[in-house]
């Protein structure tokens, strides 16, 4: 079976993963036009990769590799080769990098097994037959892989799934859209089992269901991904659910990738985050510096490689961030696939402010586990606006849930403090002047600083 997630031993996955990296491998030496070049530089013959073990021959490739030259990471395959290999199903598109955001192709053959992925993922998370999701992404100008990768993943469950459609698409449909009330009572009237989507946008919508008398009893699960999230804010999040009167809420998180087109997730709050797809998907953890294989449960730099894939194909793909990986079986589940044991932490997502190199992300888990705050931003900007010259601020711009202003300007600057160390300047605005990134996921910190020339 070819999402198998129970191979009873590693060597009868490797095998089984071998095959299938050989079937592409075939094509990859012939038709990929990034690697032809790489392997013809390296001096890599066909013969020198035989299986997963033998990957660690090729050099790493870099998000900056895949957004300079997309088009030259999608295979070009001749006719001679089955249409379902070869006809474009659908173009998804990265974030998080500047510019226009980075396609990623699949064809008809990609599709079925982003399907078998998703089902996987389900299956991961404990979904059952009597599930009804409701699916809280937007849709966005670019196509990313959250809303339709959702509504993808019902369909192969054979579930029921609601789409929220929160915002606006497009000043041309604006009745294509929800706004926030509206979305409310959707969830509300839908009886949803799963709420699924990115947590800054979930915090917000169950704050104004919380005030609007929203009731949400038959939530059992919620799957966020797209953003951080850490402990203190599923904490929180269960908190809030509770006081809708959902009974034992849990939180499932998800690692994602555009470039699985799904992700890694828990199959039980903290119990790592799973590779849904061990034939589609071989993870590996690197030394950042040199990119020497590390030990089991070491902390090291995430690798993906596709081991089979017909469009947007990536070897030893650079995920950006560092984690603990584990090729254990499950001592949860019993699957037998590489499991991510510590929260992903973004290697070049640091961020410097008044010499000091702070974890964007673990402010904004200290904020989203306040549950005196509706919705936050962070900014740093310059002291005196449009000189770069000038000392570095940081402002916390918060909407509040309660109404003790001053006691939560307080509360947010001594948190903080203690977060990061340094001492923020606290913001009181309404819930309309958060302004979201205009992307589906929400940015820990938004730097306007000048730059010096």
């Amino acid at each position: 079976m070819a999402d198998d997630l129970y191979y009873e031993n590693l060597g009868a996955l490797t095998l089984a993963r071998n095959e299938f990296l050989n079937a592409t491998l075939d094509r990859v030496f012939i038709f990929h036009p990034h690697y032809r070049r790489l392997f013809a530089e390296h001096g890599i013959g066909r013969s020198d990769i035989r299986g997963v073990d033998d990957l660690v021959r090729l050099p790493l490739t870099s998000k900056a590799d895949y957004v300079g030259n997309p088009p030259a990471f999608t295979l070009a395959l001749p006719d001679q080769y089955e249409a379902e290999e070869r006809i474009v199903w659908d173009v998804m598109y990265t974030t998080g990098s500047t510019g226009d955001p980075t396609p990623f192709v699949s064809t008809s053959y990609d599709f079925l097994n982003i399907l078998a992925i998703n089902r996987n993922m389900l299956r991961l998370r404990g979904v059952t037959a009597d599930d009804v999701i409701m699916n809280l992404f937007p849709l966005t100008r670019y196509p990313h892989g959250a809303f339709a990768r959702a509504m993808n993943a019902a369909a192969v469950f054979s579930i029921p799934v609601v789409a929220a459609l929160p915002g606006t698409a497009s000043a041309r449909h604006p009745a294509l859209g929800h706004r926030m009330d509206e979305v409310c009572a959707l969830v509300g009237r839908s009886t949803p089992t799963i709420l699924w989507g990115v947590p800054s946008y979930m915090r917000k919508m169950l704050a104004r269901a919380e005030e609007l008398g929203v009731r949400l009893p038959s939530v059992r699960l919620v799957f966020v991904t797209g953003e951080g999230f850490g402990e203190e804010a599923r904490v929180h999040l269960v908190d809030q659910l509770k006081r809708l009167g959902a009974p034992d809420p849990k939180i499932s998180v998800s690692y994602g990738a555009t470039e699985m087109q799904g992700g890694m997730v828990e199959c039980v709050p903290g119990g790592g985050y799973h590779n849904p797809a061990p034939l589609q998907f071989y993870f590996e953890a690197v030394e950042p510096e040199t990119h020497q294989p590390v030990a089991d449960g070491e902390e090291g730099l995430i690798v993906l490689t596709h081991l089979d894939r017909r469009g947007t194909t990536m070897l030893r793909y650079a995920l950006g961030d560092t984690a603990r990986l584990s090729r254990s079986k499950c001592p949860h589940c019993g699957a037998l696939t590489e499991r991510l044991i510590s929260v992903p932490v973004r290697r070049d997502g640091f961020v410097k402010i008044k010499g000091m190199l702070i974890n964007p992300q673990a402010l904004a888990d200290v904020l989203a586990a306040d549950g005196g705050i509706a919705d936050f931003q962070a900014i740093v900007d310059n002291e005196v606006e449009g000189n770069a010259l000038s000392m570095d601020r940081l402002r916390i711009r918060v909407s509040p849930r309660g109404e003790d202003l001053d006691g939560l300007r307080r509360r947010v600057a001594d948190q903080v403090k203690a977060t990061i160390g340094i001492t923020p300047v606290v913001e009181i605005v309404a819930a309309s002047d958060v302004s979201p990134d205009r992307n589906w996921k929400a940015k820990p910190l938004i730097d306007l600083r000048k730059q010096p020339k």
